[in-house]
C-alpha cells in the first residue's frame, strides 16, 4: 500500500514537471515571435537595474549612511538580491493580476478543472522571460564583487550560496503567494502586491543603515532582509554577526512557502464558483 502510494505520488511530480517543460517551451515560442519587443523589454529591466547601481554610486559619493561598508560590499549585497529576485520573476506574474483575472473574472474556474495542482498551473502560466535581464546582471554585479570581497570557493560555501538563493526565493514566493491567496476573502481588483514588493528595494542595502522600526519591519514581519542583506552578508568578513540570521534563511523560505501553501489550499476550498 504505502509503496503503491509512493509511486502514484512519483508519477504526480513527474507528470507536473513534463507538463511544466511543455509550459515553458510554448512561452518563450510566443516571445519569440515578437524577438524585438522581447529585447525591448529585457533592455527596459536592465536600465532599470542599472539605475539602481547607479544610484548606489550616488549614495557613496554623496552621503556618508554607507560609511560602514565599503562599494564592493554593498555591490555583493545588491547583486545577490537579483538573482532570487530574479527567480521569484520568472513565475510571479499571475500574482499581480490573481484578483481581477482568476476570482473576479473567473478564469480559476477553468484551472480547477484539469487534472494538476492549480497552484502549479497558476505559477508556470506566469511565465515571464523579463527576469533574464535581471538574473544576467546580478551574475556579472556578483561576480565582479565577489573577486574583491567575497569568500573562497569551497564545497562548503557552494551549498551555502545555493541554498540561500532559493530560501530568498522562497521568502519572496511566500510572501506573496500569502497575500495573494487573501483575494479569495476579497476580492479587490486594486492590488496590494506592488507596494509591498516596493519594500524589497530597501533589503537591497545593509539594514543596519536604517531605523529599528525598519529594521524589525524587514527581519520579522515582512521577512525581505532574508532575500538578500542576511544571506549575502552573512558570507562576507564585516558580516560575521549576521551570520546566525543568514543561516535561517532556508528555514525562514520554506515557512513562508508552507504557510502560502496552507493558505491556498484553505482559499481554494472555500472558492465556489464565478458569479456566485
Amino acid at each position: 500500500m504505502d509503496c503503491c502510494c509512493y509511486d502514484f505520488g512519483m508519477t504526480r511530480i513527474f507528470n507536473h514537471l513534463r507538463i511544466g517543460v511543455f509550459y515553458f517551451v510554448q512561452a518563450l515560442k510566443m516571445r519569440m515571435e515578437y524577438r524585438a519587443d522581447f529585447f525591448v523589454e529585457c533592455l527596459a529591466a536592465l536600465m532599470q537595474q542599472l539605475a539602481g547601481l547607479l544610484t548606489l554610486k550616488f549614495l557613496f559619493n554623496n552621503f556618508h549612511a554607507l560609511k560602514d561598508w565599503n562599494q564592493d560590499e554593498v555591490f555583493f549585497i545588491y547583486g545577490f538580491s537579483l538573482i532570487p529576485m530574479a527567480l521569484f520573476d520568472a513565475f510571479a506574474m499571475n500574482f499581480y493580476m490573481f484578483s481581477d483575472k482568476y476570482i473576479v473574472q473567473g478564469e480559476l474556474d477553468r484551472l480547477l478543472l484539469r487534472p494538476l495542482s492549480s497552484l502549479f498551473q497558476l505559477i508556470i502560466e506566469g511565465i515571464s522571460f523579463d527576469f533574464l535581464a535581471d538574473l544576467s546582471l546580478g551574475i556579472v554585479v556578483l561576480s565582479y564583487a565577489w573577486h574583491r570581497v567575497g569568500p573562497e570557493w569551497s564545497l562548503v560555501t557552494a551549498f551555502y550560496f545555493a541554498t540561500s538563493v532559493l530560501g530568498g526565493w522562497g521568502v519572496l514566493t511566500g510572501v506573496f503567494l500569502s497575500l495573494t491567496s487573501l483575494s479569495f476573502w476579497s476580492e479587490d481588483r486594486v492590488s496590494i502586491l506592488p507596494p509591498v514588493y516596493n519594500l524589497f528595494n530597501f533589503a537591497r542595502y545593509p539594514l543596519n543603515i536604517y531605523r529599528p522600526f525598519i529594521r524589525i519591519l524587514l527581519t520579522w514581519v515582512i521577512p525581505f532582509g532574508f532575500v538578500a542583506f542576511y544571506p549575502s552578508a552573512g558570507m562576507l568578513s564585516k558580516g560575521e554577526i549576521f551570520r546566525t540570521l543568514s543561516s535561517l534563511t532556508p528555514i525562514v523560505g520554506a515557512t513562508l512557502l508552507a504557510l502560502g501553501s496552507f493558505i491556498w489550499s484553505r482559499g481554494v476550498r472555500r472558492y465556489s464558483g464565478a458569479g456566485s
